[in-house]
């Protein structure tokens, strides 16, 4: 997928980036996290929404999806539970977001689009919260 973006929008870049380090870039437009911010404990997810921030430009939009806590086909709920809305399931780490969750991580943000919807791209219905912040 990386290559058919870079392709359609030559002049942007794109990082497949493990979003635990640091940032391999200093300062940019648009930051987009999809499905991917809910595998961390909390402390990691707020240092990474930190380093996000850290490399937008004022003005700078972050787009991103992420679980939602109804998102029941998917793990929501269920497993041991390791901090709230946090949970191992079959052997993978899951966090599910809900509007506490959203408004907390993104205090700072100027927010401009919160939506919690159903994706079908997997075989079963996916709850996901999508939102799109600016930078102040």
């Amino acid at each position: 997928m990386l290559k058919i973006a870079q392709q359609a929008v030559p002049e942007a870049l794109f990082l497949r980036h493990d979003i635990r380090s640091a940032l391999p870039i200093s300062h940019c437009n648009v930051v987009i996290a999809s499905l991917s911010l809910h595998y961390f404990e909390w402390s990691q997810t707020v240092g990474i929404i930190s380093q996000i921030g850290d490399v937008l430009r004022p003005g700078g939009v972050f787009i991103c999806r992420v679980n939602s806590v109804r998102d029941i086909f998917f793990g929501a709920g269920r497993g041991l539970r390791l901090e709230r809305n946090f949970y191992e399931v079959n052997g993978y780490q899951k966090r599910f977001f809900d509007q506490k969750d959203i408004s907390v991580l993104f205090s700072g943000w100027r927010l401009l689009s919160r939506k919690e919807m159903t994706t079908f791209r997997f075989a079963l219905p996916k709850r996901i919260w999508e939102i799109v912040l600016e930078k102040h």
